[in-house]
């Protein structure tokens, strides 16, 4: 009886507010009832978001717990534009742990991250790479000095070694020693495609590039570079896992004693579409195949 009720309302509904006169009559109280609404579903997200963080505080001990930047503290307890729980337990971009590990064995003159926000990468790449010069961008000014605050809790100082700045350019890339190896990390939401023109691909032949693509904002992106780096550097493409199935690689053992939907919450990076990133490596010179022969 309900359901039919509510079926007929609906079609009542539907019926009188397509004439475009009574609609004109009552648009702007319902504009008025769907702000609130909107408004009171944000308030629900938001208090959710904190007990939740609440319930879970007490994983939040000694920095990161697992991965390449295990160790790493936080000073603070939220991420910028990213999911903070993912980061502090050790699987945030998890698809990338193996490429940070295989490149630890390299020594850069410098590395740079292109878009840092409260510089999770920047200081945990400062920390891996001791003896590296890291430049770290970011536009938003919180972002920037979240990532000073986070380098002063890491005992890493702030000066010609470790950098802050607000704007990575093609020339400031065009400037870097090509003949030097580089570590390029970039996370910059769509100006990938302006920041990698074929120039500084070509200039930094010797350099290595992490590089998250943003198809959603641009389609196609990836495609489109993805070539421009075969002829100097090996190319793949890492695809990154769904949130609900994240939980599969969990290994710490406190997290899998949890029920499975607030795993899945812990873990998820509640990303707008499925990422991929370019790892692009430097292709051995053909002077230097020779030397090894």
């Amino acid at each position: 009886m309900f359901k039919l009720l509510k079926n007929k309302s609906a079609i009542f509904i539907r019926k009188t507010f397509s004439n475009k006169f009574i609609w004109k009559l009552f648009r702007p109280i319902a504009v008025i009832f769907a702000d609130l609404y909107q408004s009171e579903i944000k308030v629900k997200a938001q208090n959710h978001q904190e007990a939740f963080k609440q319930k879970y505080l007490y994983l939040l001990t000694n920095g990161v717990r697992r991965g390449p930047f295990k160790g790493l503290k936080y000073p603070f307890l939220s991420a910028i534009y990213s999911a903070f729980f993912p980061k502090i337990l050790g699987y945030y971009e998890m698809e990338l742990h193996p490429v940070l590990e295989l490149l630890k064995r390299n020594n850069y003159d410098t590395i740079h991250d292109v878009g840092c926000a409260e510089g999770y990468y920047a200081v945990g790449l400062a920390k891996m790479f001791p003896t590296s010069k890291l430049l770290a961008y970011d536009l938003d000014p919180q972002a920037r000095q979240k990532t000073n605050e986070m380098a002063l809790a890491n005992e890493v100082s702030i000066g010609d070694g470790f950098q802050i700045k607000n704007n990575c350019t093609t020339q400031e890339l065009l400037r870097l020693n090509p003949k030097a190896k580089h570590l390029i990390f970039s996370d910059c939401e769509g100006f990938e495609d302006e920041l990698f023109t074929p120039e500084v691909i070509s200039h930094l032949f010797r350099s290595d590039f992490i590089i998250e693509v943003h198809d959603f904002v641009k389609p196609g992106l990836c495609d489109l570079l993805a070539p421009r780096f075969s002829s100097t550097h090996k190319v793949e493409i890492i695809q990154s896992i769904h949130d609900l199935y994240r939980y599969r690689v969990v290994e710490d053992q406190e997290v899998l004693k949890l029920n499975l939907r607030d795993q899945i919450e812990l873990l998820a990076e509640k990303r707008p579409a499925q990422m991929e990133w370019l790892f692009c490596t430097s292709l051995p010179l053909e002077s230097e195949n020779l030397d090894l022969d």
